[in-house]
């Protein structure tokens, strides 16, 4: 087996010391592969930094409004406005609200508990983001499209549900579409270990009612960041 820190121009390892036939004289070692293999990890890094700032800027450039509603003792309804990437609650919508989410004071005690400091968190799950979902102007362009409402679920223990309405109408008290997923199956989905598609192909996420709609959101979801 040949030794990987050994690198030849093309990319290939180069030999083994016990392979005296292939292995780099240390001229050529030292001055030909070793810088090679410099250039290339200086490279992709370059690479990783132009797709981080890319993102970054794509995160900027949203400008939206997402509203939110709990109901029930200590709940209320606000609005979050987000502009330049910066998200701050308003008194008011400062967009037409692209999203708004609708659910009971015990359903967002478990929220809070399963999703940390942000709901999308739970979306970014259920597409297998294996995190918070980012908000790109890109992604959001296809958000912004959605029309319909649907009902999350999570079944099982300290399970809940929410109303997520795309669109800038009032949400209505029943959903179009709705979306249920088993504890187990969830788990994996936020651990990365099961694909979207595949939890819906083998029936592990149940859907109910206007099937369009959850086919659009999960393209939405899904799209390049």
């Amino acid at each position: 087996m040949r030794a990987p820190w050994i690198a030849t121009s093309a990319g290939e390892t180069a030999g083994t010391p016990e392979d005296p036939m292939t292995t780099p004289d240390p001229v050529t070692y030292f001055t030909e592969l070793f810088p090679a293999q410099w250039a290339r990890t200086l490279q992709d890094q370059e690479r990783a930094v132009k797709d981080a700032q890319r993102l970054l800027d794509d995160m900027r450039a949203v400008n939206a409004t997402l509203q939110v509603e709990v109901k029930g003792e200590g709940g209320g309804r606000w609005s979050l406005n987000v502009e330049d990437g910066v998200m701050a609650p308003g008194s008011g919508a400062a967009n037409a609200p692209f999203l708004t989410l609708v659910l009971e004071r015990p359903d967002f005690e478990r929220l809070a508990a399963e999703a940390g400091d942000s709901p999308l968190a739970f979306l970014g799950a259920l597409a297998s983001q294996g995190g918070d979902l980012k908000l790109t102007d890109s992604r959001m362009q296809n958000l912004a499209m959605l029309r319909g409402t649907l009902r999350f679920e999570l079944a099982g223990e300290a399970g809940f549900a929410l109303l997520a309405h795309f669109g800038g109408d009032a949400p209505p008290e029943e959903p179009t579409t709705t979306i249920r997923v088993e504890r187990e199956a969830y788990e994996a989905l936020k651990a990365g270990e099961l694909a979207a598609q595949d939890a819906f192909l083998s029936g592990q996420i149940e859907l109910e009612g206007d099937m369009q709609l959850a086919m659009q959101l999960a393209l939405a979801v899904l799209s390049p960041e």
